[in-house]
């Protein structure tokens, strides 16, 4: 009987030459010359520049067709190179290893000499399995080894994100020695308009609609699609980017941390400064990153107060009512918890979006009163005078604080035995804020600070009063205002309810917030105040009316005259 022969050939990294195939296939030839046997060219499989690892093995179309061959019995006696030609991964290897033992019939031939139809072949077969694992994982640390080095020596890794492209650097004798990215201009506009677009309250899925109308290719080539489209994620990552605000991150990606967790790795980041790739300021990307633009994070809603409210009691965000017969703001969360964890605290009072509307524009007059303004402006001049080199020691500080608290979490996370997302959270917390106070900081140090100086100048001419000027009724789409307001107070809390007419809010002012929008500059100082404000709604007997009062708690500066408004 004829036996019929195939072959498989892998090679793994686009940089090993494309001959390396033609080479494996010859060899695999040569072993069947040898053995009297013949090849047809319809079973010889093969893949192209794919790793042989678990993540590689959806890849490789080639590997699938001699699979799928091999479950027909299309073939009696297969060649490879050598075994790790068919897999580098321990459990594939496994599997192969087994049909081979099951399925006698099937015999296997390599290159470097095993043959499953001698004896004892499991054990070199094993002991050559372990080495492929080994020079895996050897291989991948000379690989990370070599690709932080090019980035301490000043040139990327990896493909250029959406707004830039790359530039390979040569020596003397035209021999590759690295890459820089450098920007694209006509992508650099979109990346900048999506962050202005970011900034203003728009949410994802209004980007993403905006750049498929536009026909904006996306960042990565489609996989199934003919053509490929934004998505809100695509966006999201985007956004995410810190190379928009000029610092590479090495082992930042989502995907690195998702398999480091996999792995029970603990993620060390570690940051690049590449100022010349800066598209965006590092308020701009703050803002856009920080949940400025909505509590929720995610922007859209089609009413300025959606996710613009948290609740005191479990930290959620407030959501609104239906429209009929008179809308409010309520905790979700609180609400559906109550009915499955009873006993336990918990926020379901409901606050009507009148009041709400009054106590913003209440504390908004509060808060942009003369003495709070003049105070303000004074710590700007302080350090105007020379308060630069206290802002650094702050910085330092809090620099110190939050390293502390990320290898604390560090070691937390080594020691737990199962996933801890709430820890997970935490460590990626602590993480980011030292990220942004290192930044800070070599800002300061490096004598970038005379934007700085010329903001500080334009917001102490400033007068941010303007913004008491109808805001709250100005004609803006909701998404912009809710961007506006959400800036202007980071923190608005429902704390609690006494009674049917009576609400207690905590809420935060961002001064310097405010003077950088009246001047339009950049805001130098995130310190804000925060004060408690009462509630109380006056019923009538009247259907549909009564009136609002706010007050100011007497925890603060003296109160001002109630303002009343119908209800």
């Amino acid at each position: 009987m004829k036996l019929r022969v195939a072959i498989y050939a892998r090679y793994s990294s686009e940089k090993q030459s494309e001959t390396s195939i033609d080479d494996q296939i010859r060899r695999c030839r040569e072993v069947a010359e040898r053995l009297g046997l013949t090849v047809s060219d319809e079973l010889v499989f093969y893949d192209s520049a794919i790793s042989g690892t678990e993540s590689g093995t959806h890849k490789r179309e080639g590997f699938r067709d001699f699979m799928q061959a091999w479950e027909t019995a299309a073939f009696d006696i297969f060649i490879v190179d050598e075994f790790s030609r068919l897999s580098r991964d321990g459990v594939e290897q496994a599997k192969i290893i087994r049909r081979l033992e099951q399925n006698k019939r099937v015999r296997m031939l390599t290159v470097d000499g095993i043959d499953t139809h001698i004896n004892d072949w499991q054990l070199r077969l094993g002991l050559q399995g372990v080495l492929a694992q080994q020079d895996i994982r050897k291989l991948r640390g000379m690989v990370g080894r070599g690709m932080q080095g090019q980035l301490e020596r000043g040139y990327m890794i990896a493909t250029p994100a959406f707004g830039y492209d790359f530039k390979r650097v040569y020596d003397g004798r035209e021999n590759h020695i690295g890459t820089h990215w450098v920007v694209k201009e006509t992508e650099a506009q979109i990346v900048r308009r999506v962050f202005q677009m970011r900034q203003e309250g728009s949410s994802l899925n209004q980007i993403a609609a905006w750049l498929n109308s536009e026909g904006v290719p996306t960042s990565r080539e489609p996989i199934k699609e003919a053509v490929g489209y934004w998505r809100p994620s695509r966006v999201r990552n985007l956004v995410m980017n810190s190379i928009y605000r000029g610092v590479f991150v090495w082992h930042g990606s989502t995907t690195h941390r998702y398999r480091a967790s996999k792995r029970g790795d603990v993620v060390n980041p570690k940051h690049y400064a590449r100022p010349e790739l800066r598209l965006v300021s590092d308020e701009t990307w703050s803002q856009c990153n920080e949940k400025t633009h909505s509590r929720s994070g995610y922007g859209g809603g089609k009413h300025f107060l959606a996710g613009l409210m948290t609740c005191g009691c479990c930290g959620g965000t407030l959501v609104l009512s239906a429209v009929s017969p008179r809308r409010s703001v309520y905790c979700a969360n609180c609400t559906v918890a109550k009915g499955v964890s009873p006993g336990q605290p918990r926020l379901t009072a409901t606050v009507a979006v009148d009041g709400i509307k009054l106590l913003l524009r209440h504390a908004l007059a509060q808060f942009l009163t003369p003495g709070f303004l003049d105070a303000f402006k004074a710590s700007l001049q302080m350090r105007l005078a020379g308060g630069q080199q206290q802002a650094a020691e702050d910085c330092r500080r809090q620099l110190k604080h939050w390293s502390a608290n990320q290898q604390r979490f560090s070691r937390m996370l080594q020691n737990v035995s199962e996933d801890d997302p709430v820890l997970e959270a935490r460590y990626f917390e602590a993480q980011q804020e030292v990220a942004k106070r290192t930044q800070q900081l070599s800002a300061m140090e490096t004598g970038c600070a005379l934007a700085e100086k010329n903001a500080v100048v334009a917001q102490l001419q400033a007068d941010p009063t303007h913004l008491l000027d109808g805001l709250l009724d100005a004609d803006l789409a909701p998404e912009k205002l809710r961007a506006i307001l959400a800036r202007l107070f980071p923190s608005v809390v429902f704390e609690r309810k006494d009674g049917r007419y009576t609400s207690y809010f905590r809420i935060r002012f961002a001064q310097g917030a405010a003077l950088a929008m009246a001047s339009q500059t950049e805001q130098v100082n995130e310190g804000g105040v925060e004060r408690q404000f009462k509630l109380y709604y006056k019923p009538d007997n009247r259907p549909g009316e009564g009136r609002w009062t706010v007050t100011l708690e007497p925890n603060a500066e003296p109160e001002k005259p109630p303002v009343d408004a119908a209800g």
